[in-house]
């Protein structure tokens, strides 16, 4: 879903704020990524999962609003 709404949001001649929150959309998934990896067991929580979730959680929204604003 982030994915598309970037392709949206980017083919559109997005602004200086959008441009930055695909690039902390796209951190935030290897924020993610690198939890997950570095983390010894799934079944604790890990600080690098957690505030790559919370990124891609605020980016979705804000690149949500950028397509809305957008029409």
């Amino acid at each position: 879903m982030i994915a598309v709404l970037m392709l949206l949001v980017g083919s559109r001649n997005p602004s200086v704020w959008v441009l930055w929150t695909m690039g902390l959309a796209v951190a935030s998934r290897y924020t993610i990524a690198a939890g997950i990896l570095l983390s010894p067991t799934l079944a604790k929580p890990h600080p690098l999962r957690f505030a790559g979730a919370i990124g891609t959680y605020v980016t979705g929204i804000a690149l949500s609003i950028a397509a809305l604003l957008s029409l």
